[in-house]
């Protein structure tokens, strides 16, 4: 087994826990709005902190942990209209080309993020809502879930590259929507 497949069963394992985490923050989203709307209409009393933890952390949680897992997986939304038409090597010139993009701006972006959530820890600022939680305990998540995204790009970027210069599928091609073509 190469490096490389190493790196993408690695990559595999960590999306799948984080997946797994983002499940579990989406079953306790379904208790926090439960118990709300319980509360609220039963005993007219709502849960006051329900709207901030929703919007806050579980939301931000649910989408930056699986979004490296859904780009892994093609489950992505994505205009393939023209791929229908393309052939095999075009369609890997075109995700070669659209995963070197990605990769500096979601490196980028994950920089960036960790810098705000090491400013945050380090000063110490809180959350102005009534909750007064530590503000990196949110923003934790950007750069979590844009370096794995970064990650997954690099490798997607070495898979599309490697199979169009050694002509070897290192990386299968995502289906093509209204096929029955599956992933590898």
């Amino acid at each position: 087994m190469s490096a490389y497949q190493r790196l993408r069963q690695w990559m595999q394992r960590i999306d799948n826990a984080a997946a797994w985490l983002a499940c579990l923050l989406l079953f306790a989203l379904m208790l926090v709005v439960v118990a709300d709307v319980s509360a609220r209409y039963l005993l007219n009393s709502p849960l006051l902190w329900a709207y901030e933890v929703i919007s806050t952390f579980l939301l931000p949680g649910l989408f930056f942990l699986s979004v490296s897992h859904t780009l892994g997986a093609h489950a992505h939304v994505s205009v393939d209209i023209a791929h229908n038409y393309l052939g095999e090597r075009t369609r890997y010139w075109f995700e070669a080309i659209v995963s070197i993009v990605a990769t500096p701006v979601f490196a980028f972006i994950a920089w960036a993020a960790l810098r705000q959530t090491v400013g945050d820890f380090a000063s110490g600022t809180v959350q102005s809502s009534g909750l007064e939680l530590p503000t990196w305990v949110t923003t934790v998540l950007l750069p979590i879930g844009f370096g794995l995204l970064f990650i997954r790009c690099l490798l997607n970027s070495i898979g599309y590259v490697m199979t169009l210069a050694t002509r070897e599928r290192w990386l299968a091609l995502p289906p093509l929507s209204g096929t029955q073509e599956s992933p590898e």
